[in-house]
């Protein structure tokens, strides 16, 4: 980490040659291979220059080649205007590659040499992921407060709360996690919504509370059609219901099922889903469930004595609706 620290000191910063500038702009533009072919162009020496490996690595689609690049130029005299980058796509490539030590050390020599740096939240976050990784969990949630702290209101304050989610989830800290995840299904930056939602529903599904992993679920689906992560819960439900095939509601007194058909936080488009799902010839059911202050509408069709019996109506209702359901007790 000294070594690393005293080389940022010491790197020569010198301007870019026109060359160099010329290659970031067709880069810039999108225009790779003309970049590629513009380096090709230069002297064996004068691709060793620091910005010219460091547009290597940029343009280098292996990792494990760009990485080399990253290192070269980080030896070699870079544009202070790339320097910071250069670090910064360092402890990126430590983090995928699973590197934690170097990504520990790369970080916080990124933050000791540039303390109100640019990547100052990234690298703060990915300091805590690395101290986590490496069993040092107090200085993983040093690292966490202090990201929530200079981020109170934006998406990295968001993001450093949602690795506390999954530090607790980890402890078996549920209910700590559950709180902080239900806050976050409910604002508004998406790169927290979409895996605090994910979290709710796998969790609920791992302690058995189907409902509530089945509501998260289509949460999850209504306001994010592409979220990475949908089909692996449906698999989930479709494992859950084939080990309850046999759990008729005769077995449970009062109990009947259902299918939910979709969950909705405009009391309109559930309205709209319940007129067309009519035509089945089921009752249809909306009923409204407040998470986290936030109404939700849920449509429910169909009331069955048995599972066998709903999975046979949800059978045929996915066929004709071209779309993945799930049976809940109610």
């Amino acid at each position: 980490m000294v070594k690393i620290v005293l080389a940022l000191c010491l790197v020569i910063l010198v301007a870019e040659t026109s060359p160099a500038s010329e290659i970031l702009e067709l880069i810039n533009k999108g225009r790779l291979t003309e970049a590629r072919g513009k380096i090709a162009e230069e002297a064996t020496a004068a691709r060793r220059e620091g910005s010219l490996l460091y547009y290597q690595a940029l343009l280098e689609p292996d990792g494990n080649k760009s990485i080399q690049f990253l290192k070269a130029a980080f030896k070699a005299e870079i544009s202070p205007r790339h320097l910071e980058d250069n670090i910064y796509r360092m402890a990126l490539y430590y983090q995928a590659d699973g590197s934690f030590e170097k990504l520990a050390t790369t970080a916080l020599a990124y933050l000791q040499y540039w303390e109100n740096g640019r990547y100052r939240p990234e690298i703060i976050r990915l300091h805590s992921l690395a101290a986590r990784q490496i069993g040092e969990i107090d200085q993983s949630e040093k690292y966490l407060k202090n990201l929530i702290e200079e981020n109170p209101d934006n998406r990295y304050g968001d993001i450093g709360r949602l690795d506390k989610a999954v530090n607790h989830y980890r402890r078996k800290e549920y209910i700590k996690a559950q709180n902080i995840c239900r806050k976050l299904a409910n604002g508004k930056h998406d790169d927290a919504v979409t895996p605090a939602l994910f979290m709710l529903s796998f969790h609920a599904m791992e302690q058995k509370r189907v409902d509530d992993a089945i509501l998260y679920y289509n949460i999850l689906k209504e306001g994010y059609p592409n979220a990475v992560g949908l089909d692996d819960l449906v698999d989930m439900f479709s494992g859950m219901e084939r080990a309850a095939a046999d759990n008729s509601a005769e077995r449970i007194t009062g109990t009947v099922y259902s299918v939910q058909a979709g969950v909705f936080s405009v009391k309109d488009n559930a309205e709209r889903l319940q007129d067309r799902l009519k035509e089945y010839g089921q009752p249809v059911e909306i009923k409204s469930r407040t998470i986290s202050d936030k109404e939700y509408y849920v449509v429910y069709v169909g009331r069955f004595v048995s599972s066998d019996e709903a999975m046979v109506f949800k059978a045929r209702l996915e066929s004709l609706e071209k779309e993945v359901y799930q049976i809940v007790a109610r």
